[in-house]
């Protein structure tokens, strides 16, 4: 089933490499939202260092890094953790009135994609501390929050922004394809900014169209790559564990520490 899904352009050979990467990570490193305003904070602190040490934000900065689209109530920061330490963090963040922050630098070509009556999401505030297995790190988070996205949420669109020099690593392993241009992003120094896409819904279609597939075919091709209890693990910790959804005082507070 996974060569017909790479022969049919569900999958590419690359992504299905890294499925095996994912499965030989270290176990005890999980992937969970945050659950309170503490746990999301001590995640915008590391999000804000790794920015920070890379040279996305300037070192005046306060301690945490603002993303008003987090204070949708949709929307959800995961961490990654190993024990009590937060290695990196990745959020979901949520369509509010028809803008995720990716339109505020590419809003032409958000709205050349027609999108209205899709349900889309961005992801956003990708940040890993610097160690030995940190690439690995990377592939976890994007591709246990890409199942969680895909698989859970079940959106139709998946967009990031990157910057320029990196967007071939995500086409490459994670099915973005490039929208548009690229252009300098005022938020974060000026920097090359590229914004990618991954049409799920197209995705899904292949699967359903394939009578070899079925109408379980995703359930069957996660159980293929290795996922299926990534997805099932996933799955339960969502919706045994408490999300963090800020209210009014929670988003006050944290703009105000973000301003400091």
């Amino acid at each position: 089933m996974i060569s017909s899904a790479i022969s049919d352009g569900v999958l590419t050979k690359r992504t299905h490499r890294m499925c095996r990467i994912l499965n030989g990570i270290d176990q005890r490193i999980s992937i969970t939202p945050a659950s309170g305003l503490i746990d999301f904070l001590k995640g915008m602190e590391v999000t804000n260092e790794q920015y920070r040490r890379s040279g996305i934000v300037k070192e005046k900065r306060s301690i945490f890094l603002y993303n008003e689209g987090l204070l949708n109530p949709e929307s959800t920061l995961f961490l990654a953790r190993k024990g009590q330490d937060i290695l990196g963090t990745l959020s979901v963040i949520a369509n509010h009135n028809n803008r995720l922050p990716c339109s505020k630098l590419f809003r032409e070509e958000m709205a050349a994609l027609q999108l209205e009556k899709r349900k889309v999401v961005e992801l956003g505030t990708l940040s890993v501390r610097y160690q030995a297995d940190s690439e690995n790190i990377v592939f976890m988070l994007y591709l246990k929050i890409m199942i969680y996205t895909i698989f859970i949420e079940q959106v139709d669109d998946i967009f990031i922004q990157v910057k320029e020099r990196v967007a071939a690593f995500y086409e490459r392993n994670f099915l973005f394809k490039q929208v548009g241009g690229t252009k300098k992003h005022p938020d974060y120094s000026d920097l090359n900014a590229t914004l990618l896409r991954v049409d799920v819904k197209s995705i899904r279609d292949k699967i359903y169209e394939q009578q070899c597939y079925g109408p379980m075919g995703w359930l069957r091709m996660l159980r293929e790559l290795g996922l299926l209890q990534h997805y099932r693990t996933l799955s339960q910790q969502c919706h045994s564990c408490p999300r963090f959804t800020p209210d009014q005082r929670d988003a006050e507070l944290y703009q105000y520490l973000c301003n400091l």
